[in-house]
């Protein structure tokens, strides 16, 4: 070892006198890598591990608490102490629990002594953990004291179920076999718990009772009568005892929903009455196994009493909880899962609604009992959708073949007003936070289907629910029933006392604002999320569009000026109306970029500055060079098919060059006297013609003049004018659109 490191043997002498931050140091000390060595196997490791057991064989509750945290320490960072002491903490553990175990009570326990109950189901529990998975440490040490440490546990967990639940969870499924000969007591520590105290535990904790209780269906149950004998060569499925599970749950709500008969009047769908009688599921597996339905009580309920009723929510709840370990748990083989009964029991209880059922005519006088029942009703099938949140967070895809009698059934629980067609809204916010897992479902649905929805209806009724139910309501503006002020008559010499009574009432009508109930951004989310869905797969009508742009503007906006930035599913909500804007022509797309400026958001930041990608400008860029070396190779052979056929028209322009030569050498040949004419005389107008009129004039020449020679003369002129002809009609049209009014001399202006 080397000389920097503590030895192991002044830790050990610390370990046993040392408190609060020096205890901490030494644990520190002790996770160090150096004292990984063989070396120290004979001296100085059992040496610590000799001081450790010491502390946890202690009287003292404070040496306990510090031999369950150095064994812990110790043993997980050091593979040679785990593996050479492990066993002999282990059982110094798990004696010092029974010990504690046999004097514990409930209700006369101090608080050291829950922290030390607390230590020493930890250390425990860890140090199984590191030995499972290892062959000859299971072997030798873990698996021949489990048969001390179960029972232990059992016991222990009637007492102190939230540090027991979890261990025995593990055992169940990875050692079963070894925990079949407690299953049975272990159940009966279960069923009393589920039916007697289930409602006082905590929700983790009520969730790792009915884990436990469906990890104990691993372990396959033993009917109270002998197997048939002509049954008995039959082998069962690996997962026959989890389906019994499975369906003596379900055969339980069959009772409750007829129960629901004597409230509601069920004639009125006959359906839904085929659907509950279908229910049977009881007949599916021995009726002498212990089952869910031997550990409950029968519900007592009576109409005379309103309320009782509350028992029959309260019950399908705990069946609830019962089921949804069953439904989602992992096992270590495969498990048939009767989706299809789940659906039925799903439609049954979303069934129970009071949109579209009566209530009995004896019934429907009671005010107090038809309020108790309306309101039950609600959480009968809001247990509905408990039970299909389950079923599409482990199942999503294979429910979509159910799909239009699916959100057919989730319809019935948006509550509608007695004999008419609109949204209870006030029912509905009472119900706010069911909506919130309503919703929720509904979200997770969404993924699955795309855009098989086609149902309109439905969908609308809730945007509108989910619109009402985002806003902040003021609970001063509900103070609606206040009565015209009294005037009483005072009479003379007598002074009015001050009635201070209602003093306080001031505040709500100065200060409603702070009388608000604000909506919490967990439901903002949801919605956010549902909408976003929404605008993604469907074509809402104007209306509703525009309510949704509103609402996003609005919360968006709120939220920038409360907080300084929006939230996360507001911007996707904007993004989602930007992209799908539905049937409306106007995009708010200039709003959403205001309220997000500054956040750089990648999608309004390419909608208002389009651009190509990299790669895909690269592919056009090579496109468009080898589209231009095609133009020029289609130039050069039009350059070659042009001057192939340009040749003979050079031939016949030189031919016309060579004519011109020699008319313009005879006409060198003339003298200057003869060549040179005369000027023309002053040309006068015709005083006959109008001035708008243009007139045409001739130039007359000399009469002596030889006409041989005007004839030459005017042959020549006539090829030399013929030459810049070309260039004159390229002129503009505005040149030669010019009319050149030409003047006729008579013979005396002549003379």
């Amino acid at each position: 070892m080397s000389s920097e490191i503590l030895p192991l043997t002044t830790l050990a002498k610390q370990l046993e006198y040392c408190e609060g931050s020096q205890f901490q140091l030494i644990l520190k000390k002790l996770t160090s890598p150096a004292y990984i060595d063989e070396q120290l196997l004979k001296t100085e490791l059992p040496l610590v591990a000799t001081k450790i057991q010491k502390l946890l064989r202690s009287n003292q509750d404070y040496d306990i608490w510090k031999g369950c945290h150095a064994s812990v320490v110790l043993c997980s960072y050091n593979p040679l102490a785990l593996c050479v002491h492990g066993g002999q903490l282990l059982t110094v553990i798990y004696s010092r629990l029974e010990q504690k175990t046999e004097y514990h009570s409930a209700s006369s326990e101090a608080f050291s002594e829950k922290i030390v109950l607390k230590s020493l189901t930890s250390a425990l529990s860890i140090l199984m953990d590191l030995m499972r998975g290892k062959p000859t440490l299971s072997r030798e040490s873990l698996v021949p004291k489990l048969k001390a440490i179960i029972p232990c546990l059992v016991d222990l967990t009637a007492l102190e179920p939230e540090l027991c639940l979890p261990i025995l969870k593990e055992l169940l499924l990875k050692n079963s076999t070894t925990f079949r000969p407690y299953a049975n007591k272990y159940r009966q520590v279960l069923s009393k718990l589920i039916s007697q105290e289930y409602g006082n535990l905590d929700p983790n904790v009520q969730s790792l009772v009915c884990e436990n209780y469906a990890y104990l269906h691993l372990i396959k149950l033993q009917a109270q009568n002998s197997q048939d004998e002509h049954q008995a060569h039959h082998k069962p499925f690996h997962d026959e005892t989890w389906r019994i599970g499975i369906l003596s749950i379900l055969a339980q709500f069959k009772p409750i929903l007829e129960l629901c008969d004597e409230m509601l009047d069920l004639d009125h769908d006959q359906d839904l009455k085929k659907l509950i009688k279908s229910l049977q599921y009881d007949n599916l597996y021995p009726t002498d196994l212990p089952t869910s339905d031997k550990l409950l009580p029968g519900l007592k309920v009576d109409l005379n009493e309103p309320m009782t009723l509350w028992e029959i929510p309260q019950r399908l709840n705990l069946l609830i909880d019962l089921l949804s370990p069953f439904l989602s748990l992992p096992t270590p083989y495969a498990v048939r899962i009767p989706l299809g009964a789940c659906i039925s029991v799903f439609e049954g209880l979303l069934g129970m609604t009071r949109n579209f059922l009566p209530l009995r005519r004896e019934i429907r006088r009671d005010a107090e009992l038809v309020s108790v029942i309306y309101d039950v009703l609600s959480h009968v099938q809001f247990s509905g959708v408990r039970l299909l949140n389950v079923l599409v967070q482990n199942f999503g895809k294979c429910c979509l073949s159910m799909l239009p009698s699916i959100l057919g059934s989730l319809e019935f629980f948006i509550p509608l007003q007695l004999k008419s067609k609109s949204i209870d809204i006030k029912r509905c916010k009472l119900m706010k936070s069911e909506f919130l897992q309503y919703f929720q479902l509904l979200n997770s649905i969404f993924p699955h289907i795309g855009y098989q929805l086609q149902e309109l209806d439905f969908f609308q009724k809730l945007v509108e629910v989910a619109l009402a139910l985002s806003e902040d309501e003021n609970l001063a503006n509900l103070l609606t029933n206040e009565g015209p002020a009294k005037t009483q008559s005072n009479k003379a010499g007598k002074k009015q006392r001050k009635d201070n009574s209602v003093g306080a009432l001031s505040d709500m009508y100065t200060h409603a604002d702070q009388f608000i109930l604000r909506t919490s951004l967990a439901w903002y989310d949801q919605i956010n999320l549902f909408l976003s869905g929404l605008l993604s797969n469907l074509k809402l009508p104007s209306s509703q569009q525009v309510k949704i742009i509103r609402y996003g503007v609005q919360k968006s906006l709120g939220w920038k000026q409360q907080v300084g930035h929006i939230p996360e599913s507001f911007v996707e909500l904007l993004r989602a109306i930007v992209v799908n804007p539905g049937n409306e022509r106007v995009s708010i797309l200039p709003i959403a970029v205001s309220l997000l400026k500054g956040s750089s958001d990648e999608l309004f930041d390419l909608l208002c500055h389009p651009r190509l990608p990299v790669n895909l400008i690269h592919n056009v860029k090579g496109l468009a060079n080898s589209i231009e070396e095609q133009n020029q190779e289609e130039l050069l052979s039009n350059e070659d098919l042009e001057e192939a056929a340009d040749e003979p028209e050079e031939e016949e322009s030189q031919e016309k060059e060579e004519n011109v030569e020699i008319e313009s050498n005879t006409k060198r040949q003339i003298p200057e006297t003869e060549s040179e004419p005369e000027p023309p005389k002053r040309q006068r107008l015709n005083t006959n013609v109008p001035l708008f009129q243009a007139q045409n004039t001739e130039i007359l020449k000399v009469d002596n003049e030889p006409p041989v020679v005007l004839k030459e003369e005017k042959q020549v002129e006539v090829v030399q004018e013929q030459q810049p002809a070309s260039a004159q009609e390229e002129a503009s049209d505005s040149e030669s659109e010019m009319v050149i009014p030409q003047i006729q001399l008579s013979d005396d202006d002549e003379e």
